[in-house]
């Protein structure tokens, strides 16, 4: 399938105050809408796929790798694989999360 949308897609809970949408997967990409509810922490973690993620609303703070940033609307982000990050979720914010290889 090459189009589709989000509206189609079930939600599934990731921790407290977060849900995702797997929107769609390739051989070598994935991409998925996160709704995450403000106050919402989201604890450190690593995987071994490289991320990229945009904010579509709201206004999150995140640390990659000790590097610490603070996201809102129009911004963008990059992790490379294996790389501890951690969030702190400011205000109600959706975001879309670009993972390769899949998860």
């Amino acid at each position: 399938m090459f189009f589709g949308h989000e509206k189609d897609k079930a939600s599934e809970k990731i921790i407290e105050g977060a849900t995702r949408k797997l929107l769609c997967t390739g051989k070598k990409i994935q991409v998925f809408q996160l709704e995450l509810k403000g106050g919402t922490e989201v604890p450190e973690h690593s995987h071994p796929n490289e991320q990229a993620g945009y904010i579509v609303e709201g206004k999150f703070e995140t640390n990659i790798g000790g590097e610490r940033g603070v996201l809102w609307r129009g911004s963008y982000f990059r992790i490379p694989g294996n790389t501890p990050h951690s969030g702190y979720v400011h205000e109600d914010t959706i975001l879309i999360d670009i993972y390769s290889p899949p998860k």
